[in-house]
């Protein structure tokens, strides 16, 4: 499935991805929280995180034409990589982003 970003005003923060090399603006876990305390939103993968790209999966096209491989729920590698927070990808549909500590230079094909 192609998806693209959903832009709200609470997500103030910024990180790159490391596929596409893309700035991404997200809402932190304390903020997604605060906006939903009783849940209400739904997320559909992760974005960000050290795994292989595989033939079929969601993507999210950015602005700029460029795109952003979406992998599975639970597919980052603790205590490796984290959930950071959260980018919309609709109203109430996120995607959650992973921060590491695995350097990016593993993360390139030579």
């Amino acid at each position: 499935m192609i998806y693209q970003f959903y832009p709200k005003s609470n997500e103030t923060l910024r990180m790159t991805e490391r596929h596409s090399r893309s700035r991404i603006a997200y809402s932190s876990k304390q903020k997604m929280q605060e906006l939903y305390p009783d849940g209400g939103y739904e997320v559909i993968g992760e974005i960000g995180n050290f795994a292989k790209k595989y033939v079929g999966q969601g993507v999210i096209v950015t602005d700029t034409g460029k795109s952003i491989p979406i992998f599975p729920r639970g597919s980052l590698k603790k205590p490796f990589e984290w959930v950071a927070g959260n980018a919309a990808v609709d109203e109430f549909t996120y995607v959650a982003v992973i921060k590491s500590m695995i350097p990016r230079l593993f993360s390139y094909k030579r």
